[in-house]
């Protein structure tokens, strides 16, 4: 028997069980955190979380300008606006990251960002981005030329047929130019080199062809292909040239260990088949759908892109070998609107669209068109070229290739627009004049200072907060890219 009595408990067999008689019932309960309390906890919370995350970074972030750091233009920063308030800011991000640079250093993302890249009122809020639906734009400035952004910006899908960037085509052709002139000048010093030297490339393709400059804005969507093609014509001989312009000056810009190099896989159905598909997919809004160099985004560029129907230039062009055609596709072609495939293809698909394109003049983009071997067009170099060749031999690149890197970026630049050209060639350009690479570095050099003094000047005299005067007289560093 219990030494305690035990409480009988209520009544009945479902009852709770029974409690010894000294225990205290359980108090009862009562919320201590009310409502009104966790909806204020919850507002102290998430007000120290954007005070410490938010305001007190926007207020306390004020980095030293770095080496790079370049201020907007008076366009590119009207340019800012048109970005911000259209939204691209939530596709394209605008820093690149240690990761990215190891992922992509061949084409897109050349540098890491800086706080210091971020420098002054202008850069203020950062656009670092919400995610990378787009691509990365810190480094954007200078792989494209103005004529293929305008194209871009009225249809992506004119320039990059996988494009999901909605038409821009609303913009009036000032927010459009000062759209492009921001994208051009928001990657620091380095992507206004690039620019420079993609100005200074277009200048010397538009006078060796004897083309116009192309639109600005969206003119050149009520621009016709046919009116694009009267502008330009054929220059005459050059003297000092063993070949006439525009072959020589498209042969310098080209790497010379390609230019008499052929197609390394064999002319079967199978590689002709997936040359087209690759055509089809990414080539015909500038070459058009039969290859003639007539699709839509033509009508923004100048020079204009390539026509691949001629059967004479197809087997003996200068400056149409295999070789030449697959540098382009690889690294694009300076100052015009080729751009650089060599992220998106593989060597041999790059290998297989040239081949292709060797077969266009027999009406093998016609759809249903299934490309034999015999459609295919044998390239053959003919006397004028061997003779250049000879008269430019690839053994005199070595001792080029081979020497300690250039310390001048202006030079660097000039090599990467002309790989063909070695020390001592020199180019004679109608009404340019003869262009060597010393020549051509004084030109970037010239484009690069006007550039940016322009920037800098617009920038004071809005009264910005500026780096000492020495910043601006640092000199970019370039790096090295498949653009």
């Amino acid at each position: 028997m219990s030494d305690h009595p035990i409480d009988p408990g209520p009544a009945g067999p479902t009852g709770p069980p029974p409690l010894p008689s000294r225990w205290r019932r359980r108090p009862g309960e009562r919320m201590v955190m009310t409502p009104l309390m966790s909806s204020v906890g919850a507002m102290i919370a998430f007000a120290a979380v954007v005070f410490i995350v938010v305001l007190l970074p926007v207020q306390t972030f004020n980095p030293k300008a770095s080496k790079d750091w370049v201020p907007l233009s008076d366009a590119a920063l009207a340019g800012r606006q048109v970005f911000l308030s259209n939204g691209c800011v939530y596709c394209h991000s605008g820093f690149s990251r240690p990761q990215d640079v190891r992922a992509g250093l061949y084409y897109l993302y050349p540098k890491v960002s800086l706080p210091g890249d971020y420098f002054g009122t202008d850069q203020t809020p950062n656009l670092l981005g919400t995610e990378r639906t787009g691509p990365d734009l810190t480094n954007e400035g200078g792989f494209h030329p103005d004529d293929w952004q305008f194209a871009h910006f009225y249809n992506p899908r004119y320039v990059d047929p996988f494009s999901l960037m909605p038409s821009f085509r609303f913009l009036s052709d000032h927010e459009v130019n000062d759209l492009s002139a921001f994208v051009q000048e928001r990657s620091g010093k380095v992507g206004l080199l690039r620019y420079a030297g993609t100005l200074y490339a277009k200048h010397v393709d538009l006078a060796a062809q004897a083309y116009k400059p192309a639109p600005t804005g969206f003119q050149g969507a009520n621009r016709t292909t046919e009116q694009a093609d009267e502008q330009g014509k054929t220059a005459d001989v050059i003297g000092g040239n063993i070949l006439p312009q525009p072959d020589v000056v498209n042969l310098n810009e080209a790497d010379r260990s390609y230019w008499l190099a052929n197609d390394p896989l064999p002319v079967t159905v199978a590689n002709l088949l997936r040359g087209k598909e690759i055509f089809r997919e990414r080539c015909v809004a500038c070459h058009g759908s039969l290859g003639d160099g007539k699709g839509p985004a033509a009508k923004f560029m100048s020079p204009p892109p390539a026509d691949f129907t001629d059967k004479d230039d197809q087997c003996c062009g200068a400056d149409t070998s295999p070789g030449d055609f697959y540098y382009r596709v690889l690294r694009g072609f300076p100052g015009t609107a080729m751009e650089n495939f060599g992220t998106r293809l593989s060597v041999d698909d790059i290998w297989r669209v040239v081949m292709f394109a060797k077969t266009i003049p027999n009406g093998t983009l016609k759809s249903g068109r299934v490309p034999t071997p015999q459609d295919y067009i044998q390239w053959t170099p003919q006397d004028d070229l061997k003779a250049y060749v000879k008269a430019h031999p690839i053994d005199e690149m070595a001792p080029f290739v081979e020497r300690p890197a250039p310390t001048d970026p202006f030079l660097v630049e000039a090599e990467r627009m002309f790989p063909g050209m070695a020390p001592s060639d020199s180019i004679l350009v109608p009404n340019i004049g003869r262009i060597d690479l010393t020549s051509i570095a004084a030109g970037i050099r010239r484009i690069y200072f006007n550039l940016l003094n322009k920037a800098w000047s617009d920038a004071k005299a809005r009264g910005e907060s500026l780096p000492p005067e020495s910043q601006k007289n640092v000199l970019p560093e370039p790096i090295e890219t498949g653009s």
